[in-house]
């Protein structure tokens, strides 16, 4: 096969994903576009680039920077955390609210009384 074939094919998957994929969640879909890299799929932190660092696993307690709640979530993910986490200014308050409640199902906390915060 040739080099032009594979990266039509690839193409033609990638853009398939959602057709491939279709129980994603949106916050699924989120994550692993922009969180699972460093984070992993389960958010444990244990990928190749961030395995033993303690800070890239979201799903204890030991938060460098605070995040447990909506506000600074929203406020880490939009600026990142200066040599440890890349800015995500382009995300919608939206997105990152369903970024925020995916990591709540990562870390199989239940929805808070009265529903999702904002």
């Amino acid at each position: 096969m040739s080099w032009t074939a594979a990266l039509a094919l690839a193409a033609g998957l990638a853009a398939g994903c959602k057709d491939l994929f279709p129980h994603r969640s949106p916050g699924e879909t989120l994550w692993r576009k922009n969180c699972s890299e460093c984070h992993g799929l389960d958010g444990a932190g244990n990928t190749v680039q961030y395995m033993g660092n303690p800070w890239a696993d979201l799903t204890d307690d030991q938060w460098k920077t605070g995040g447990g709640d909506p506000t600074s979530f929203e406020s880490v993910v939009h600026d990142g955390v200066f040599g440890e986490m890349p800015a995500f200014p382009d995300l919608t308050h939206e997105q990152v609210r369903i970024l925020y409640e995916y990591l709540r199902e990562l870390r199989h906390q239940s929805k808070p009384p009265g529903g999702s915060p904002s």
